[in-house]
């Protein structure tokens, strides 16, 4: 058993909301810390008053005392505060906030333990701010984008600013985790002491789900076989939109379903707007709870991960959802990003257009009891689990060198 000394208090500022709709790689090991005997504070990313602010409240994620302390605790254990910038003065505000921080900190963690303080917002608004302020013995920055490759940098100032941001928080940081080894390869210039951990999948969740869930979504009923499906959101800079389209014209007589949010340039988008509107088999069914994903998946027969190839993808994109799928037994049809490279055996990469809507049929016509198995063994040993073990490891060697 690990001694009381190698339990550490965590204060996690992520760039997403704990209340985000699907579960995130964030979430995934910020809810494992506890059951590990770890306090964890999880900072969500500070909103303003306005849409994002309301959504909740009326949907009932914030609660009056919530919005009076900013606090709640999750079903994990995990003691979230969500900062509220009134104005935007966010430099001003990252102060304030980094102090409400330690004052929380100071009440619910236990003073004999080290504090890490886990970063993964490099976007965040006065950055420097939080590293300065926050009290902490050790920095972690965990990169799991390639931020400089998003599009909304787009200019030499605007890339400039995120390239300086993730210099700053890599330069600082005790130690440095990288999802993909492009990304570990460019923080090591930064910090010798990064290290390669990739995305995993939660394997327990989605093993055996075709046989562990028989009831059908109602959203699903009328919706004929084969399934060939995508999770996850729509959007500019990853979705390939012409890649989906193709697929769906090529197979008239399978049936082709999305769920997650659909939004391009930042706004809800309808079929229409996708080139998908005389595709009468394709099937919209929106944003569901990462719950709900293994009810669907359970009786889909292909999924597909049909993402662009560019500097963000190319530089630093591993979908957390394809191991899960892998877990649930199901062929993945994927195109040809680096990420994929080691799974060669229990995916089909597709070199183009045309080759990934020819492996949507052989993924079909090849399914068996026997390559299920080897889909489901693959990600037995690519676990949230696992990777929280190996990254706590890595961070007890770092604290008491």
């Amino acid at each position: 058993m690990e001694n009381e000394t190698e339990k550490y208090n965590v204060i996690c500022l992520s760039n997403q909301l704990w209340d985000f709709p699907l579960w995130t790689n964030k979430r995934h090991v910020m809810g494992r810390f506890p059951k590990l005997g770890h306090d964890v504070l999880f900072i969500d990313p500070p909103i303003n008053i306005g849409r994002v602010f309301f959504k909740y409240f009326f949907k009932g994620k914030w609660s009056i005392k919530r919005i009076l302390t900013g606090i709640k605790k999750t079903q994990e254990s995990v003691v979230v505060f969500s900062p509220v910038d009134l104005l935007p003065f966010h430099n001003y505000f990252s102060v304030e906030h980094a102090k409400r921080i330690n004052k929380i900190a100071l009440k619910r963690f236990d003073k004999v333990r080290k504090t890490i303080l886990w970063v993964y917002h490099v976007e965040l608004s006065g950055l420097e701010n939080y590293l300065k302020f926050i009290k902490h013995d050790f920095l972690v920055y965990d990169c799991v984008d390639n931020y400089e490759g998003f599009p909304k940098y787009n200019t030499p100032e605007k890339k400039g600013w995120i390239v300086n941001q993730e210099k700053l928080l890599a330069t600082r940081a005790n130690i440095v985790f990288a999802t993909t080894p492009g990304l570990a390869e460019r923080l090591k210039k930064y910090n010798p002491n990064c290290y390669f951990t990739p995305n995993v999948g939660d394997y327990n969740r989605f093993i055996d789900i075709k046989s562990r869930i028989k009831e059908i979504p109602e959203d699903l009923l009328n919706i004929p076989h084969p399934i060939i499906a995508f999770t996850g959101a729509v959007d500019e800079y990853k979705f390939d939109r012409e890649l989906f389209r193709k697929i769906a014209l090529d197979y008239p007589s399978y049936s082709f379903v999305i769920i997650g949010p659909v939004a391009l340039k930042d706004r809800n988008a309808s079929k229409r707007e996708l080139g998908l509107d005389q595709a009468k088999n394709v099937y919209l069914l929106g944003t569901k709870d990462f719950t709900e994903i293994p009810k669907y998946l359970a009786h889909f027969d292909v999924m597909v991960i049909p993402y662009q190839l560019n500097d963000y993808t190319v530089g630093g994109c591993f979908p957390v959802k394809f191991l899960e799928e892998l877990a649930a037994g199901l062929p993945v049809v994927v195109t040809d990003l680096p990420t994929y490279a080691p799974f060669s055996d229990v995916c089909y990469i597709s070199k183009n257009n045309n080759d990934f809507s020819q492996n949507i049929r052989r993924a079909l016509e090849d399914d068996s009891p026997d390559n299920v198995r080897k889909r489901e063994i693959v990600a037995s040993k690519n676990t949230w689990e696992g990777k929280v073990s190996e990254m706590l490891e890595l961070v007890r060697k770092a604290i008491n060198k």
